[in-house]
């Protein structure tokens, strides 16, 4: 395969075609953003993993300008060099590239979670005022003039521009392989390079041209200060798809031009804050889908191409490499949900690859919050030290009543600590809810994780009964030394019968194939998840679907925590042939049409078909009742999942993980 064939950047030979991406990874550095033991092992696990280069976080070039640098390494810092150094070190005994991925800072995009002082009324301290090219409002805080970025002085953009050099410098004394600069997704190197945000009329700016002086510059100063032969990988957004942003046209141009300052390769992907949905791609962004922009940067220019963007299904990096659009692959999450990505690859295993499901939760939620980076589907990410699953000292027997996701992981990890599982299940096959989840043509990363857990419970060797409820005293007769209850939740009733003319049902049944429409005309009934992507599935296979939700349209898929999910399911929305009915209520069928209910007034939309998209309401009878049994379970119970309050996948693994890894140890 392409993807574990040797490849070279500049000088730098690398074992394979694979990198891991940059990503933050806020909570898992030290406090003062040095990597310490905790980050050495999360990065070294990857590289263990077969990944041929691994580039860690950025690294701002100076601490002068923003007090978000405060956050990272500081490349100034004898001390933070050494834990490069050790990175090094540890990365190089499995033969595994580090590159340092510079940075000119945040700019307009600085989140306000790292910048505290600003959760005040008072006027910002000067040192507090983000910069950028030009006078540009904060992406979080767009009307709000007092967080407006000030622009660089002439002077200033000069010096910041040779701190590449020095940085560059450091870096390669601490044993990187190479520097990637961060020019893309809106940062403030992309706003001296875009005409969007970069409105001078200096050196810097003018012409697009004069737009690319302060690159022009920082490259010059690398290749001045850390030599002619440390590789430089440049790092951009082809397009932004945003008006005003960079389009594809002058995107290559920019391409060119780099490859004339004389980078080594180019690292393309697109988008910025505003269109976070491309730089940051959702579960419904098409599998590859920065591939063609890799390929036609490929088409212009002699230098390496480095690809990324929802590559986690080795099917489609191959793809990527063997069809000549690119000459590297890039993942970032996809090295989150499983380190040994490249290893299973070369050993003839990928398909027990743990893959990404796109949600964002473990990950970059996780990291906005001040956890460490990791992983819903692998809750170790991130906690490679603190969370080990550690062996039994004895003999154990674990009983998991619930096969959905919570209970499978409970199995998995009942099994990789060293217990005897049995399984039980109330209905005819695992997998619970992600059934349904899995249904829609553009819920693909679900299909894969559904099938994955398929996968596994064959090779684990755990006991599962199929179609057994479990009551109580079962549970107690079974006379397991431990219990998982994994029971998960159910639908609340529909709201009101179907009629002669009009059929109502919900959701789940819909996508579990166990009911269907009649007729033409249906109206989903809330806008949740559940809601939006059922109206989206629904109207995808050419149904008239009107979708009506009690909150403001701006507010469609409330429930889903990552805003580039639930942002591009909007647009998603937005872009079909559903109509949306906000502020509405539907209370009642009549005659080929409901009647729903919209600022105290009744009013009626044509449909033979009401699809309810309700809540859903934990199923915990069983441990109430267990509760009830007495003190014979007492301390030895756990719940798990969305028997305990509905949530995601992520909390239904984690719930389990966490139950599993605490028992007896």
């Amino acid at each position: 395969m392409k993807l574990i064939e040797p490849g070279q950047i500049g000088t730098m030979k690398v074992k394979n075609r694979t990198i891991m991406a940059a990503m933050g990874i806020r909570g898992t550095t030290d406090d003062d953003g040095d990597w310490g033991e905790r980050t050495q092992a999360f990065y070294t696990a990857r590289a263990a993993g077969g990944a041929g280069i691994i580039i860690p976080e950025m690294v701002f070039v100076s601490r002068e300008l923003e007090p978000a640098a405060s956050t990272c390494i500081d490349l100034a810092s004898d001390a933070h060099l050494e834990s490069i150094q050790l990175l090094a070190d540890s990365l190089h005994q499995y033969d595994s590239r580090l590159c340092i991925q510079l940075t000119a800072g945040f700019g307009r995009v600085v989140p306000p979670f790292l910048a505290p002082e600003w959760w005040t009324e008072d006027p910002l301290p000067p040192e507090h005022i983000p910069v950028s090219a030009s006078i540009n409002n904060n992406h979080y805080f767009p009307d709000r003039r007092k967080f407006d970025s000030r622009p660089l002085t002439t002077e200033e953009a000069a010096a910041h521009a040779q701190a590449f050099g020095f940085a560059a410098r450091r870096a390669r004394e601490g044993g990187a392989d190479c520097v990637e600069l961060h020019g893309h997704e809106g940062y403030l190197l992309d706003q001296f390079m875009s005409g969007l945000w970069n409105r001078r009329d200096d050196c810097y700016g003018g012409s697009r041209d004069k737009r690319l002086t302060f690159a022009r510059e920082a490259i010059a100063a690398i290749k001045r200060d850390a030599g002619e032969d440390f590789p430089i990988i440049y790092r951009f957004g082809l397009a932004h798809y945003v008006p005003g942003g960079r389009e594809a046209e002058e995107g290559l141009w920019v391409a060119e031009e780099l490859e004339k300052m004389g980078v080594d390769a180019l690292h393309v992907d697109a988008g910025c804050y505003e269109s976070h949905w491309w730089p940051h791609p959702p579960q419904y962004q098409e599998p590859g889908c920065m591939v063609s922009l890799a390929e036609q940067v490929r088409q212009r220019v002699s230098i390496p191409v480095v690809a990324v963007g929802r590559l986690q299904d080795p099917v489609i990096a191959e793809r990527a490499l063997t069809s000549g659009s690119a000459d590297f692959v890039a993942l970032g999450r996809g090295l989150l949900a499983d380190p040994d990505w490249v290893n299973k690859i070369a050993s003839g295993h990928a398909a027990d690859i743990i893959p990404c499901i796109s949600c964002h939760e473990g990950c970059l939620q996780q990291m906005t919050e001040g956890h460490p980076t990791s992983c819903a589907l692998r809750p170790t990410t991130g906690h490679e030290i603190e969370w080990p699953m550690l062996p039994l000292k004895g003999k154990a027997s674990l009983l998991v009543v619930g096969g959905g996701p919570a209970g499978i992981e409970a199995a998995r990890a009942g099994i990789e600590r060293g217990f005897e599982v049995t399984l039980w299940e109330a209905g005819e096959k695992l997998g619970g809810h992600l059934w349904p989840a899995a249904e829609p043509d553009f819920k693909q990363d679900i299909a894969n994780y559904l099938n994955y857990l398929l996968r596994l419970e064959k090779q684990l060797s755990i006991r599962i009964v199929l179609n057994k409820r479990g009551s109580a005293q079962e549970i107690i007769d079974f006379g397991a030394d431990y219990v998982v209850l994994a029971t998960g939740a159910v639908m609340e009733a529909i709201p009101f019968e179907s009629s002669d003319s009009v059929k109502v049902l919900k959701a789940t049944d819909l996508l579990n194939k166990l009911s269907t429409t009649q007729g033409s005309g249906i109206v989903v009934m809330g806008g949740g998840l559940v809601g939006c992507e059922t109206a989206l599935f629904l109207a995808r296979r050419g149904e008239q679907v009107t979708l009506t939700t009690r909150r403001g349209e701006d507010k469609l898929g409330g429930d889903i925590v990552d805003r580039s999910n639930r942002k591009m399911l909007q647009q998603m929305i937005r872009d079909s042939s559903i109509e949306v009915i906000d502020n509405a209520v539907p209370i009642r069928s009549e005659q080929g049409s409901i009647i729903a209910e919209k600022d105290g007034e009744e009013f009626s939309i044509t449909a033979d078909n009401l699809v309810f998209a309700g809540r859903l309401i934990p199923q915990n009878s069983l441990k109430k009742e267990l509760e009830k049994a007495g003190e014979q379970y007492n301390g030895r119970i756990f719940s798990a999942g969305d028997c305990i309050k509905v949530g995601s996948i992520m909390t239904a693994v984690w719930d389990s993980f966490n139950a599993i890894r605490k028992i007896a140890a």
